[in-house]
């Protein structure tokens, strides 16, 4: 992107806020649900978009884009709810004839920085709850997959001329990571959203100090099996969660911490719950497990494979990378220090092992600096009241894979994570700044 193309985004992205930002729910409302009704005339484009583009199942891509259509709906039923809330000033001593309400006003002209494994869903928890709130919007989406972007965005140009909404309200930036970080330094964006890598997240944060930033970053996804449950039916349960779209999810299971009294039962359910799960051509709609996004991605994962096994790591499940297509690994006998213990794997490269008790495994799996997933599974109430307690996540499942997810519910992290919650309701409040009002009595 250029620098003049930059400020003509940005000049656009400012007229279009101040037209926006005083328009009424009802409007705000009519919009959102204008741009849902686009939707299905260009689903199958975009699924097949996604597929050919990012490599994910087609079957996959297909439930994405539905999954979109649920978080636009969301977020029209969310602008109905938000806005204001009654403050009862009247219960308060020293506020005789006072009223007061906290209302919350938009910020202003909004960045979204999206990522590639989720190109439409994850865009729309973005974009759709900052119109929602009232500002306009440039969207950064990611490079890997710019038809899909280019649909998505086609899609709310549609709505937006139908209700006769502002121009500039929502801009699609073809920018490169340079001219990105410029647009988000620019003193006329007020609030910026980013879904991606720590790194990136963390150097945001160093150089947008000041201003409104809402991160969703990585995690390196724990599970806790306890001794009683069905491991052929928690096996079941967990697999998706670890392979599925080459397991290209923040919130992927990736370490699995069984109790030793399980273990030997667990241990080939597991594997055979990942066999299961065809791998290969995404646009087949059989296949759970495609590509990982380039061939360079599955060539460093393959020799991070090599390093731990060379490092002593055994292997219950191990295929033969074709390109970019990197069939799902299971590894034992890591220590906690290894990279795919502690570090984001992205990938479907999941680690087991073996615990002496559940709260070992709740410990162990509570020694790390992420915090966006993690789950337990358990007969014992009080054992999943602990983990309740112990677990240290935005997102705390409970007999549910981390993975599990309602696009109208709060999803988000702590720690290295990110901060905040996505989910309309949630991400709108991202978005705005609260103004307690307070009208005394008439003088």
């Amino acid at each position: 992107m250029g620098t003049n193309a930059h400020e003509g985004m940005l000049v656009a992205a400012e007229q279009a806020f101040t037209a926006w930002q005083g328009t009424s729910r009802l409007t705000r409302r009519n919009l959102v649900d204008a741009w849902l009704e686009e939707i299905p005339a260009a689903k199958e484009a975009m699924a097949q978009a996604i597929a050919v583009e990012t490599g994910k199942p087609i079957t996959l891509a297909r439930g994405e884009v539905g999954r979109a259509e649920a978080t636009l709906r969301a977020t029209a039923e969310a602008i109905t709810q938000f806005g204001e809330e009654a403050i009862p000033y009247d219960l308060m001593v020293g506020a005789d004839g006072c009223r007061a309400t906290l209302r919350r006003f938009p910020l202003g002209p909004a960045l979204a920085i999206t990522p590639f494994n989720f190109p439409v869903n994850l865009a729309v928890h973005k974009l759709a709850p900052a119109l929602g709130a009232g500002c306009s919007v440039i969207w950064k989406p990611c490079p890997q997959a710019p038809r899909t972007s280019k649909l998505l965005w086609d899609t709310f140009e549609a709505a937006r001329l139908r209700m006769n909404a502002p121009a500039g309200l929502l801009q699609l930036a073809d920018a490169d990571p340079v001219a990105a970080e410029a647009l988000a330094l620019d003193p006329r964006i007020a609030a910026i959203s980013f879904t991606g890598s720590e790194r990136v997240g963390r150097h945001l944060e160093k150089v947008l100090a000041g201003k409104r930033l809402l991160l969703e970053l990585g995690g390196n996804g724990a599970v806790v099996v306890d001794a009683g449950v069905d491991p052929v039916a928690v096996a079941k349960s967990i697999a998706p969660s670890a392979v599925a779209g080459a397991g290209q999810s923040c919130s992927k299971a990736q370490r699995i911490y069984v109790h030793i009294d399980l273990w030997d039962a667990f241990c080939p359910a597991f594997v055979a719950a990942i066999q299961a799960m065809p791998v290969g051509d995404p646009m087949d709609p059989a296949t759970l497990v495609g590509p990982v996004i380039d061939e360079a991605t599955a060539i460093r994962v393959d020799a991070s494979l090599d390093r731990a096994i060379a490092g002593g790591a055994q292997v219950l499940l191990r295929g033969v990378r074709q390109g970019a297509l990197l069939p799902p690994a299971i590894l034992t006998g890591l220590p906690e220090d290894d990279p795919f213990q502690c570090e984001e794997a992205f990938s479907p490269v999941t680690v087991l092992t073996r615990v002496a008790s559940f709260a070992e495994g709740l410990d162990r799996a509570a020694a790390t600096r992420f915090g966006l997933r993690a789950c337990a599974y358990s007969r014992d109430q009080r054992n999943l009241r602990l983990a309740e307690t112990k677990l240290r996540a935005g997102g705390v499942l409970l007999n549910l894979p981390p993975t599990f997810r309602l696009d109208a519910a709060p999803f988000g992290g702590v720690r290295a994570s990110g901060n905040g919650f996505e989910g309309p309701l949630y991400a709108m409040e991202g978005f705005t700044e609260g103004r307690l009002i307070v009208e005394g009595p008439a003088l």
